[in-house]
């Protein structure tokens, strides 16, 4: 019967989880390496690759995962012979790079920079495009046919100051001038003209 399953069939891959491990993971998968004495230093390694899904990370568990398995054959080529020292020396030492290094690489590899994918950090040395601003084109209008009127500014509010003594007035002349001074600006601010 036709279209009784939505959507496309076939096997389903479930997209890559999005983001570095948790710390409790990390610890996990870092213990891993450390407690087995190198010997599952891989699953570090494997455990990112199967879960980012990147060449790099394939790589490097197939790089980690190949020192694993020459540790492997160096344990059973000096297992038996007691005078095997270049077998027991190359195994000794790879078990301490699969101790020690496949942490330090999860670790690094499982940072949020790297998880941003090729534009989150620039690496030093390497140019990287910067993208320009955008520039937009400033809109000019016309003028408004109306005036703008004037910004009204207000004066403080002068505080009652106590009275000791009543202002003397100028002396004579001076009075008069300032009087018709002020009656001129009031019929000039009333419109009144001249």
């Amino acid at each position: 019967m036709a279209g009784q399953f939505p959507g496309q069939f076939g096997p389903v891959t479930p997209a890559p989880a999005k983001g570095p491990f948790g710390v409790g993971t990390r610890v996990l998968l870092c213990l891993v390496a450390v407690l087995t004495g190198g010997v599952l230093g891989f699953v570090p390694a494997v455990v990112l690759a199967a879960r980012r899904r990147r060449r790099a990370d394939v790589l490097g568990a197939v790089a980690v995962g190949a020192l694993s398995v020459l540790l492997f054959v160096c344990a059973v080529i000096a297992g038996g012979d007691k005078h095997a020292t270049v077998a027991n020396g190359m195994g000794e030492t790879l078990m301490g790079v699969l101790m020690f290094a496949a942490p330090v690489h999860f670790l690094l590899m499982d940072r949020r920079r790297v998880w941003g994918g090729p534009s989150s950090v620039p690496l030093p040395g390497y140019w990287q495009p910067v993208p320009a601003p955008m520039y937009q084109q400033p809109v000019y209008q016309q003028p408004q046919s109306r005036p703008v009127p004037a910004p009204v500014y207000q004066q403080p509010q002068p505080q009652p100051q106590p009275q000791s003594q009543p202002a003397a007035a100028p002396p004579g002349p001076a009075l008069d001038e300032l009087q018709q001074l002020g009656e001129l600006l009031r019929r000039q601010a009333e419109g009144g003209g001249r």
